[in-house]
């Protein structure tokens, strides 16, 4: 095996945003820290405070960013547009002081009004990493906004380089030391790595560990065109997220990916909030690749597969294991075929349950739980399909109606508080999903 190595090294926040090449690993988190969260990690840097090591992996000159992806990005950010995280009137209040005296010690006579506002201007168009150390702009807001401020100054340049060091001091992050960790070894470890870096982390979901563990359970993208193509189109709003010019792996496709394609795909259908509303979160509407994607959702595919596959949504490590543990290299395609059937049942069962409820013209949400949600589409799916996982065979069967009767009564449900308050807990969903598959 290769030889593993950790070197120690410390760099600067400028450098390691402009001269490493930094590459974001195809196992590494999805999600983006919100405002709040950028802020405090600002602060902390503002006060002098460490925000732990990068660990970076470095092979032949191209860094690939193993943890502190988050803060690489909120720099990133911060330092090509501030405003995004610090608004002007709360960078203003820092530097109100020095402008006025400045202004008084220079006897510049102008509207103080108007020389703020040419502040703002230049802050807020600030677009472009370390571009509030130009002088230029700065010169070129004041001159439009304030036209008659050197009438009587000699050396304007000097007047807007004094400006600029007030304003800019301002914005720098004096204590911009950061300590990295760079590995060198076998690139076949990074997962791990990044597993046991994040394993306690709270802002980890457990899905996006198993990213990591699921990722020698390999896939067809071709064969499954389908999700490989919602699952594409994610990894793309992924990469518009980051601020970092780091390039998104897109790796091989595997059963992590499979889910996330279906995830996404879900997100895209306008009606699914009508028999899914408890499981997704309403956006505005981003149109990518020819679709339009309405909802944010994470777990959905997950939850469905586990409790398709083991009766319980919680399961969904088990469930994969099935399909995929002991099997042999003949067995591939069985598993690509099996996930591409399943993933069809799926979408035929939300497509069903939309369909059932505008024919009923229900008005009102009659979904009350994400609990609801899966045991009906799920339902749904073990009345038309026989699943076994284990042989890596999913038939269409005729109707079983009383089961399919049984998860689509939603008076019953309604009446007797299926999955509301004490009935919410998945004791009471795994229960009902025995009850079902009687």
């Amino acid at each position: 095996m290769e030889n593993k190595e950790f070197i120690l090294d410390q760099t600067t926040i400028k450098r390691l945003l402009v001269k490493y090449k930094l590459r974001i690993p195809d196992f590494q988190r999805s999600f983006v820290w919100k405002t709040q969260k950028k802020y405090q990690l600002l602060q902390s840097l503002f006060r002098g405070f460490p925000i732990g090591a990068i660990t970076l992996y470095e092979d032949q000159g191209v860094y690939y960013i193993i943890d502190g992806l988050q803060r690489i990005n909120t720099l990133q950010q911060y330092l090509s547009s501030p405003s995004k995280i610090i608004g002007f009137t709360e960078y203003f209040r820092k530097v109100e002081d020095e402008i006025r005296i400045f202004l008084e010690e220079n006897e510049v006579q102008v509207s103080f009004n108007k020389f703020k506002s040419a502040i703002k201007i230049w802050y807020e168009q600030l677009n472009e990493l370390y571009a509030y150390e130009k002088v230029s702009p700065l010169y070129r807001n004041i001159k439009e906004k304030c036209s008659t401020i050197f009438n009587d100054i000699d050396d304007d340049m000097q007047l807007m380089e004094d400006l600029s060091e007030i304003l800019t001091k301002k914005i720098e992050i004096s204590h911009d030391a950061i300590a990295l960790i760079i590995y060198q070894g076998d690139k076949d470890d990074l997962p791990d790595l990044f597993k046991n870096i994040n394993t306690g982390s709270v802002a980890l979901s457990q899905y996006e560990i198993l990213q990591s563990l699921w990722m020698n359970y390999k896939l067809d993208g071709d064969y499954l065109s389908e999700e490989y193509k919602f699952y594409m189109l994610a990894l793309d709003m992924i990469k518009d997220d980051y601020e970092i010019q780091a390039i998104k792996e897109s790796g091989d496709f595997d059963i992590f990916k499979n889910i996330i394609g279906l995830n996404f795909e879900i997100c895209c259908m306008e009606e699914a909030v009508k028999v899914l509303l408890p499981t997704l979160k309403k956006i505005e509407p981003i149109e990518i690749g020819g679709y339009i994607k309405y909802y944010d959702n994470d777990s959905i595919g997950f939850e469905l597969y586990s409790t398709l596959l083991t009766y319980t949504p919680n399961k969904i490590v088990k469930a994969v294991d099935i399909l995929f543990k002991d099997r042999n290299e003949d067995e591939k395609q069985a598993i690509n075929q099996f996930i591409e059937e399943l993933n069809v049942a799926i979408r035929e069962a939300i497509c069903y349950a939309i369909d059932y409820v505008n024919e009923e013209n229900w008005k009102d949400n009659i979904f009350v739980s994400k609990y609801h949600s899966l045991y009906v589409i799920a339902g749904i799916v073990l009345s038309q399909y026989s699943i076994d996982a284990a042989n890596l065979q999913i038939e269409k069967i005729s109707v079983n109606t009383a089961r399919l009767a049984m998860c689509m009564d939603f008076e019953t449900h309604k009446n007797e508080k299926w999955f509301i308050d004490e009935n919410r807990q998945i004791g009471f969903f795994n229960n009902k999903m025995k009850e079902l598959m009687k």
